[in-house]
């Protein structure tokens, strides 16, 4: 959460309680992504946020804490500044969790015949 906080640039404790349901979420929808493509191809399921996509999840839970009043829209106006977003949360980073949910082919011992 820390990390989180941080880069939203929150530095009281007010907002924790938000922040953490954000996180659960977050975790929650990448979990869920990641076993549906496991189901897919084949691999076990995954309990737990494999540890090279702990930044996904960062960048996922900052995604919806901004987006938060905005939801089921795609572009907002707000005092001058406009702001648009991808349908989903994950788009960005399908092809990685189907690359690492796939089979790992581990090359074994091959057959010779001596004709």
């Amino acid at each position: 959460m820390e990390d989180i906080k941080l880069l939203l640039g929150i530095q009281d404790n007010l907002q924790d309680s938000l922040l953490a349901l954000v996180i659960d979420d977050s975790q929650q929808r990448i979990l869920t992504t990641l076993n549906q493509f496991a189901k897919k191809n084949g691999t076990d399921p995954i309990h737990a946020i494999p540890a090279e996509f702990e930044y996904v999840q960062r960048d996922v839970a900052i995604k919806r804490f901004n987006k938060r009043n905005s939801e089921g829209t795609t572009s907002d106006s707000e005092e001058g500044k406009s702001y648009s977003w991808e349908p989903s949360y994950l788009d960005e980073y399908l092809e990685l969790f189907n690359e690492h949910t796939k089979p790992k082919v581990r090359a074994g011992m091959g057959v010779m015949r001596f004709i």
